[in-house]
């Protein structure tokens, strides 16, 4: 097998749903349990992926292929694998669960930083995102950060939504390269912010966006008082990153997967993910490293 990084900038506000709830937020995204990290699912992503070669099939009305291109469709069914219950086939390409690396919130001096945290850094360092680091400890306390003064600073803290937290030293020189080597982090490593796990947890369960929505009358133009509820989304400018692994799938190799699926992804500079993406949602920028 082989294996790379599939990295997942949002441009808009993104809804991966986790279903009704019984909270103050009707539709919320899907989270990890124990982190509260919102998550992209694994399906989702190779859902997104499928459809992309999917797309270039001639359909009818109701979705039924009534030209299907040969090449094209045994490419699907190389990478993704088949459901036909007479043949069905594994997928070349594997997809992992989209996990946070960084989060946008609100600061009070430079307009956002983007917050991580040990445990979102020793995953990525696990996963083979970051490169030529060692695994942080979790020695901040819920009151400190490591930030760039000059960019963030405020009398020595950093003010994150209403949360000031203190100074206690830059990033140091072996994370702030690992990050510059993610792509779109090169020359925006000054809005990083490495904070506890305590508090990044709070910020990804309390900073997301919610979008109020209702039904409005045909007639009258005014809202019908039915349909009422709110949605949780996560910001726009929020990075993630999936593993994908590659493995040799019908006398093709791992290294011609991964190549089909470069092509792809050269081939469409915005992908859409999850919800309501008919009103600009969901909008992402993928990358693979």
């Amino acid at each position: 097998m082989k294996q790379a990084i599939l990295t997942i900038f949002t441009r808009t506000p993104l809804h991966v749903g986790a279903g009704s709830s019984v909270g103050a937020i009707d539709q919320p995204v899907i989270r990890e349990r124990h982190t509260r990290f919102p998550v992209i699912p694994g399906s989702s992503i190779k859902g997104v992926l499928a459809d992309a070669w999917l797309d270039e099939l001639i359909r009818n009305d109701k979705g039924q292929l009534i030209r299907p291109d040969a090449d094209n469709t045994k490419e699907v069914s190389w990478l993704f694998g088949a459901e036909d219950a007479n043949a069905a086939k594994a997928g070349a390409l594997l997809v992992g669960e989209a996990r946070l690396l960084a989060f946008p919130v609100r600061s009070a001096r430079a307009g956002f930083a983007w917050v991580t945290s040990p445990v979102a850094v020793n995953r990525a360092i696990r996963d083979g995102l970051l490169v030529g680091i060692e695994e942080l400890t979790d020695d901040l306390g819920d009151d400190g950060a490591r930030f760039s003064v000059e960019t963030l600073g405020i009398r020595n803290e950093v003010v994150l939504e209403d949360q000031p937290l203190k100074h206690q030293g830059d990033l140091t020189a072996e994370l702030a390269d690992a990050f510059k080597k993610v792509p779109g982090f090169a020359n925006n490593i000054s809005r990083l912010v490495l904070v506890s796990d305590g508090t990044l947890g709070y910020l990804a369960a309390t900073a997301c966006e919610i979008a109020t929505h209702v039904k409005i009358d045909d007639e009258t133009g005014t809202a019908t008082g039915k349909f009422l509820f709110n949605q949780e989304n996560v910001p726009s400018d929020t990075f993630f990153y999936a593993p994908v692994l590659a493995a040799a799938r019908q006398g093709r190799t791992c290294d011609e997967a991964i190549k089909a699926l470069e092509r792809k992804l050269g081939a469409n500079s915005v992908w859409q993910f999850g919800a309501d993406g008919s009103t600009g949602l969901g909008y992402c920028t993928l990358t693979l490293k």
